[in-house]
């Protein structure tokens, strides 16, 4: 897994690259923590490059998810997410037509700026 960081006030953008396996989550986990414990709640994950996640990646993305909407303070944002990824989602019945579990947006940018929204409101 690639990982790249981008920083903007009280939000983070995050690009993953490659596979999310048991033994990338580590990484990633840390990095999640710690934007918790510095206050900034809106995190856009960029996943058009992530070719697979893992159980373990995905159990990362659901726990993560609710600890940034934990008491309304913000949210993980699913940006661009790539068909493989998607398909994953929907198999597990966390994305499908009624609804999903996560807040996801078809670019970057679009989830950028509800997150920006989000910080400034």
């Amino acid at each position: 897994m690639q990982l790249i960081l981008s920083s903007g006030v009280k939000w983070e953008l995050v690009i993953l690259a490659g596979n999310i396996t048991s033994g990338d989550i580590d990484e990633l986990e840390e990095l999640l923590q710690r934007f918790l414990t510095i206050g900034h709640y809106n995190v856009v994950l960029d996943l058009a490059r992530v070719t697979y996640i893992g159980s373990a990646g995905l159990a990362l993305l659901i726990r993560y998810t609710n600890a940034f909407r934990r008491w309304e303070r913000g949210d993980l944002h699913l940006a661009a997410i790539s068909d493989p990824v998607m398909n994953l989602l929907q198999v597990t019945g966390l994305v499908t037509e009624e609804r999903s579990h996560f807040s996801i947006y078809p670019t970057v940018d679009e989830a950028s700026a509800v997150a920006k929204r989000q910080v400034s409101s």
